[in-house]
């Protein structure tokens, strides 16, 4: 992402998984009837950003997810339910922390994209 800023990061000896920010430069505000929201952004009570959840393997990105148009107060806000697990609906999908969401469809990508480019075989001596 560009002009992003690593807000939170998670590292293994070959893996990392970033959540990255950076400011939101096309932010559709149509539903913002009262105006309350404009106003907010351009007082700096409230910030618009895009969110990225970005997997590295040996420095390589892998996979990514990535949520637009976020307003929060704070950007480290958006890390909200961080360790209580997500509840799920009756549908079976799950509800709460966009965060949360963001990185288990990065890893799963991760997980995805590892099964379809297995490592190459070192050759025996």
């Amino acid at each position: 992402m560009l002009n992003s800023e690593t807000l939170w990061a998670f590292e293994t000896a070959r893996f990392r998984v970033e959540w990255q920010v950076s400011p939101c430069t096309d932010l559709d505000l149509s539903w913002d009837d009262t105006g309350e929201v404009r106003e907010n952004l351009k007082s700096g009570l409230w910030c618009a950003f895009d969110a990225a959840m970005v997997v590295y393997l040996d420095g390589r990105e892998i996979a990514a997810d990535y949520l637009g148009q976020s307003i929060y107060e704070n950007p480290s806000e958006f890390r909200d339910h961080i360790g209580i697990a997500a509840k799920s609906r009756a549908d079976g999908r799950n509800y709460g922390s966009h965060f949360s969401d963001m990185a288990r469809n990065a890893i799963s990508e991760a997980r995805r994209y590892l099964a379809s480019h297995p490592a190459p075989r070192m050759r025996a001596a």
